[in-house]
């Protein structure tokens, strides 16, 4: 129970902070959160394909994982959800990446 409190705040939290930096509605900021969540999710679990917009305009479908991040950040991987931009191991280009958490478009389906 504890943990879904913890959960909710943080995905609050984030949603507030995307919110505020972009000027979506509140009920956009949260969806946006929970996908980023679930995003996060994945990518710890394993490799995620997913697409955002880059800052360009274009948009980007990578493969991003965290599941080395401890290993070559000697630290876990704790999202702060204040944070507004998404930590990524970009598989495709062998190279850590971020992108803007506004940016996220969507988890791509299992091909």
């Amino acid at each position: 129970m504890e943990d879904r409190r913890i959960e909710r705040r943080r995905l609050m939290y984030r949603a507030a902070a995307i919110q505020q930096e972009n000027g979506f509605s509140k009920s956009a900021a949260l969806l946006m959160a929970h996908g980023i969540e679930r995003l996060i999710e994945g990518m710890h679990r394993g490799e995620v394909a997913f697409s955002y917009t880059k800052e360009d305009g274009s948009v980007r479908r990578a493969r991003g994982t965290l599941a080395d991040y401890e290993y070559c950040f000697k630290r876990p991987y704790v999202p702060r959800p204040e944070n507004t931009f998404v930590v990524y191991f970009d598989l495709d280009k062998q190279a850590w990446r971020t992108f803007r958490a506004a940016n996220f478009l969507k988890i791509e389906a299992d091909e």
